[in-house]
């Protein structure tokens, strides 16, 4: 899917972060992530890394927003839930609309951008929600004012919306007393009760998808920024049947990832977080996407061969990996302005989409090798197609090796690996 280049820090060629303890050597890191199945120790460290840079770039935007005072109250209050719980905090700033909205507001190209791409209108607005929807989860009692888009809507990122049945005033407070969570616009309105998985009375939760046992996936069509940032798009309400859909299509695409490929599977299930369903009417034409600013995130159309979408998951979770993964290393140090042709584009493109589209596209070829391994016989095509493709893209890299850095080269060495291990191996006639 297209991907969006992660924002760089201000005054500097990106955002480093230093990988937990103990560290994950190269060698640990490359080999797993070149294959798509990085292992418990790789995953921790990514997430660790892709929280600690958004800890990072909330510190480069509080250096510029401070002086706002409605800033202050929001940061006060996520301090707050971090010292009362520090696991929820974690989760929320390490969390894929976190990392969407930050990367708009920490370093924005110009004074207008942030702006631009936030429906909030302003930083201290965007991040009261941020703060708003944290203390309700972390269960505090607590008090800040938050913005209502277009007068019409309020969006708690990750939690849900109320959405107001006639547009009003641009302000409302989000609270929890002792009689309980909700929201009360400005102007003396009746207050909306902020309710659990239910919702009603204008609340409306996010809808929520259990993959297996574990892992929970929040079907999100109500956050502005719920693109991963490139544009904004207004709240919309999925009707029954859509969510009915989504419910099944997910579901069976689950079961062909746990039966057929558990490995894959488990890193799924660790890596997404938000599922943003499309429809003709968003506009996009995309199938699947996945932005550098929102790892964990993946936005797709309605496939309902539940193969199709599964290698969909694995390709996109894939991008997701190797965000979070140049979050801890320098793995491209290219010249401005480099270019070369891919063989998924009709215009040449950067090194980073190449890099990544050699990644996500072998890992995609991998999930067809094992369906064609188990018997399926629609899967020879789009291992052939993909494999190539990939191969392609590595290629191109390879000849212009002072585009990457050392770390680079050993993902590429990690990348060519995998390729070289299928031909050695497919030596063998497949079914």
């Amino acid at each position: 899917g297209p991907s969006v280049p992660r924002r760089p820090g201000c005054g500097a060629r990106r955002v480093s972060v230093r990988p937990p303890s103990p560290l994950v050597s190269p060698q640990d890191l490359w080999r797993p992530l070149a294959a798509g199945v990085p292992g418990p120790a790789v995953l921790a460290a990514l997430r660790t890394a892709r929280r600690n840079r958004n800890l990072l770039l909330l510190r480069v935007a509080h250096r510029r927003y401070r002086s706002d005072p409605r800033w202050a109250a929001a940061v006060a209050l996520l301090a707050e839930v971090r010292r009362a719980r520090p696991e929820v905090f974690a989760d929320v700033l390490g969390g894929p609309e976190a990392g969407a909205w930050l990367g708009r507001h920490a370093c924005p190209r110009t004074p207008e951008d942030g702006a631009a791409h936030d429906a909030d209108g302003e930083p201290a607005a965007g991040l009261a929600r941020f703060a708003a929807a944290a203390a309700l989860r972390a269960g505090i009692r607590f008090r800040v004012g938050v913005p209502v888009a277009d007068g019409a809507a309020l969006v708690l990122p990750g939690l849900g919306a109320v959405l107001f049945p006639e547009p009003g005033p641009l302000t409302a407070t989000v609270l929890r007393d002792r009689n309980g969570a909700g929201v009360v616009r400005d102007g003396g309105e009746p207050p909306v009760a902020i309710h659990g998985v239910g919702g009603g009375g204008g609340w409306f939760p996010l809808p929520r998808i259990r993959l297996g046992e574990r892992a929970t996936v929040r079907l999100d069509s109500l956050d502005p920024l719920r693109l991963g940032g490139p544009l904004a798009l207004p709240p919309r309400l999925l009707s029954p049947a859509e969510r009915a859909g989504w419910d099944r299509r997910l579901g069976a695409s689950w079961l062909v990832l746990t039966d057929r490929h558990p490995e894959r599977a488990e890193t799924v299930a660790e890596v997404l977080r938000v599922l943003v369903p499309l429809t003709g009417e968003d506009g996009t034409g995309w199938r699947s996407a996945t932005f550098g600013d929102a790892a964990g995130l993946v936005v797709l159309s309605p496939v309902d061969d539940p193969v199709e979408l599964a290698a969909d998951l694995v390709h996109e979770t894939q991008h997701s990996l190797l965000y979070a993964a140049m979050d801890l290393v320098e793995l491209l140090d290219s010249p401005p302005g480099a270019r070369a042709d891919a063989p998924w584009s009709d215009r040449p493109r950067p090194p980073a989409a190449l890099l990544h589209g050699g990644s996500a596209f072998l890992v995609t070829a991998g999930f067809w090798r094992t369906e064609l391994r188990l018997g399926n016989p629609a899967a020879r095509r789009p291992y052939e197609h993909w494999r190539r493709t990939a191969a392609a893209a590595l290629a191109v890299l390879t000849a212009h090796d002072d585009w990457t850095t050392r770390d680079g080269r050993r993902l590429l060495g990690a990348l060519r690996a995998v390729l070289a291990s299928w031909s050695e191996g497919d030596r063998c006639p497949l079914p």
